[in-house]
């Protein structure tokens, strides 16, 4: 809405299109959005932190919060 698009369906079934696709993630292109990386960030937030601290005020919001800064 914010560009003035109309909504398209497709859109949200982005992975039944037949167009021809050369890209390393072919195979991702044709599954649905999965879960199954949700949260793997965590496992490398020991070394995510001093970033988040270096970019202080740059620092994305949610980013912020999740390191209590």
């Amino acid at each position: 809405s914010y560009l003035g698009l109309e909504w398209e369906d497709q859109c949200s079934k982005f992975y039944e299109t037949e167009k021809y696709v050369r890209t390393a993630s072919v195979t991702q292109v044709r599954q649905p959005i999965y879960k199954t990386s949700i949260n793997k960030w965590e496992r490398y937030k020991d070394h995510i932190k001093p970033l988040v601290e270096a970019l202080g005020k740059y620092a994305p919001d949610d980013a912020k919060s999740q390191f209590g800064l």
